[in-house]
């Protein structure tokens, strides 16, 4: 009994196993190419080999989701390369040998994804494991066109610093962080003033955030504002950007811990 047992529940695992590899379609690079171009989706290229743990872990864990399947087919025409195999891929005019793509691509560890556009132009290359979470996030990234405005991993960064800042919405130094990503890569004003507003609220003798606000009403235009911000960033121990970049790595590194 104990042996059939066994033998059912290996069938059952290798008939699942083989059911969510069916529900996607791995082209071969330059098919994927002319499909992803013709049915304007994004191409994403799964780099693997055959002895990479955590490329099976992301077939079982994150292909293999249900709703990461649906995505998969609304956005994307999906390729995988090993570059340990013979193959040839051609691209932008060039012809080049499954490792010599690999390593044009920049790859430098398994799994790696690389994402192109409906275009056939080459987006980024995320190197590691993707969850689940992370997977969406990808996501988002691509649909939000966020890879005009930084990398994926200053995004996941920024969606860390998020997740915490909910955990402990009356830390200043998040509040700060984020705010500063709201400034500087995101470019809006409003989010930005309000989360300094916050930092200061929490931390009256904040002068990193105080000189912040100051830049955002200078670029608004506001300068009796950005003045009296900027006389209370000095009064609280202001002196330089580099201060604002280095208080920033602290609370970064803080939060990442």
């Amino acid at each position: 009994m104990k042996k059939f047992l066994s033998v059912v529940i290996f069938l059952v695992f290798v008939f699942s196993t083989a059911n969510f590899a069916q529900h996607i379609k791995w082209h071969k690079f330059d098919e994927g190419l002319a499909l992803a171009q013709k049915q304007k989706k994004y191409l994403l290229v799964d780099f693997y080999t055959d002895w990479c743990k955590w490329c099976k872990v992301m077939d079982e864990k994150t292909y293999s989701d249900a709703n990461i399947q649906k995505t998969l087919k609304k956005y994307f025409i999906t390729a995988r390369i090993n570059p340990e195999k013979d193959g040839t891929v051609h691209f932008q005019g060039k012809q080049f040998t499954n490792r010599e793509f690999a390593q044009a691509a920049r790859v430098t560890g398994y799994p790696s994804t690389g994402l192109f556009n409906s275009k056939g132009e080459f987006i980024t290359l995320i190197t590691g494991y993707l969850d689940i979470n992370k997977f969406n996030d990808m996501v988002e990234y691509l649909n939000k066109k966020l890879y005009t405005k930084l990398r994926f991993e200053d995004y996941n960064l920024y969606k860390t610093l998020n997740n915490s800042l909910n955990k402990k919405p009356k830390d200043a130094g998040l509040n700060f962080a984020v705010g500063f990503f709201e400034k500087e890569v995101f470019k809006n004003n409003t989010k930005a003033k309000s989360y300094f507003k916050k930092a200061i609220k929490l931390n009256p003798k904040f002068a990193e955030a105080y000189a912040e606000l100051a830049a955002v009403y200078e670029n608004e235009g506001n300068v009796t504002k950005a003045k009296q911000y900027k006389q209370k960033a000095v009064k609280n121990g202001y002196k330089d950007k580099d201060q604002t970049i280095q208080k920033l790595k602290e609370i970064i590194q803080k939060a990442l811990s």
